[in-house]
């Protein structure tokens, strides 16, 4: 369930994320067919409900078709940003998975608050089946993510698992989409569609208060150690700028086809600085080294003030509300992130823009 990384040598995701070997080798124990007490993948009503219990939901995703027991409250939440979408859904999960490392957190500014007590961190790398067990789920999502069909299999003898839907490539399942089907899940599909409707209609007015950005190219470029990568165009990311009236470059749409990033050379850069905006991420501490690099510096959107620069760092909220794109980030980026698209498409070289962290 590795993403593909926006992250470098020292942060990528790693291929055993998911606690992968130990996870698999304590749910085979189970056995394929074993469901634990309290969950339940029938989805009958529990007997001698009332006629206007909640019922259960089936789902379809990458793998099949899930029965969600009715009224789930003890979720887990696999998919990297499906906490956003169940806060939303006033459902807030009982774990969360978290990639290991201070530099990342799931709680910022916009989720933090659902959270008296906050939940339990299943780290990818670390978390063994004890422990999801002992969280008792009734449900687990990987709905934002990119869960394999062995990995579904096995958590499926734990209790009922949604996995990333059908359609799209992991890791980039659409807000739209991200949060309907959740809400399909939880009997919330009004509430779910009403929150889909909040988030378009802001970044719609977003757009049409910068007329400006209509039209004009955005490149989302990264340097990690030595390396460089570009990111696609059906990330959130890319799309809370296209979405804000931006147009991806089609030369480097080609390089990356239908991945979520790809690697690009120093001596192709020169595309990145074709861009009218180019959204620079890097490591924490490394934003000034970075506008300072000979190869960035020589830039065309460098030298012109086009530029901004941010970390994957956990303090950087206002890089992981365009990066997670959800319908509780998204008014978070357009308030954070919008201002500072002005300053940098003004015109001026000099024109000062802050960095969203250092």
């Amino acid at each position: 369930m590795s993403r593909p990384t926006a992250h470098g040598a020292a942060r990528v995701y790693s291929q055993n994320s998911f606690g992968r070997r130990r996870l698999l080798a304590g749910l085979g124990a189970l056995g394929a067919a074993s469901v634990l007490p309290g969950c339940t993948n029938d989805g009958l009503k529990p007997s001698g409900a009332a006629s206007d219990a909640p019922t259960s939901s089936t789902i379809e995703h990458a793998y099949g078709k899930t029965t969600v027991p009715p009224d789930p409250k003890r979720i887990v939440a696999l998919g990297q940003t499906d906490i956003d979408v169940l806060v939303a859904l006033g459902v807030p999960p009982i774990a969360v998975g978290v990639f290991s490392g201070d530099w990342y957190s799931p709680l910022h500014p916009w989720n933090k608050d659902a959270f008296p007590k906050a939940p339990a961190f299943l780290d990818f790398e670390e978390y063994s089946v004890e422990q999801i067990l002992a969280l008792k789920p009734d449900l687990i999502t990987g709905v934002m993510g990119g869960m394999t069909k062995k990995e579904y299999d096995k958590l499926s003898a734990i209790c009922p698992v949604l996995a990333q839907p059908k359609g799209f490539t992991d890791w980039n399942t659409p807000m739209d989409q991200h949060t309907q089907m959740l809400a399909q899940a939880l009997n919330k599909v009004d509430k779910g569609n009403e929150l889909v409707s909040a988030a378009r209609a802001k970044l719609s007015a977003a757009g049409a208060e910068n007329t400006g950005f209509a039209g004009l190219t955005i490149a989302l470029a990264e340097r990690w150690g030595e390396t460089y990568k570009v990111i696609g165009p059906s990330t959130p990311r890319s799309k809370f700028f296209t979405d804000l009236g931006f147009k991806t470059l089609p030369e480097l749409d080609k390089l990356i086809g239908k991945a979520y990033s790809a690697d690009i050379s120093s001596e192709k850069l020169s595309l990145v600085g074709k861009a009218d905006l180019v959204l620079w991420t890097t490591d924490g501490g490394q934003v000034e080294a970075l506008k300072k690099n000979p190869v960035v510096a020589g830039l065309k959107s460098t030298k012109e003030g086009r530029s901004l620069w941010s970390t994957g760092m956990k303090g950087d909220s206002a890089f992981w509300a365009m990066d997670w794109g959800t319908v509780l980030s998204l008014p978070y980026a357009i308030e954070h992130v919008v201002p500072q698209i002005k300053l940098a498409i003004d015109g001026a070289p000099d024109t000062k823009v802050a960095n969203f962290s250092s």
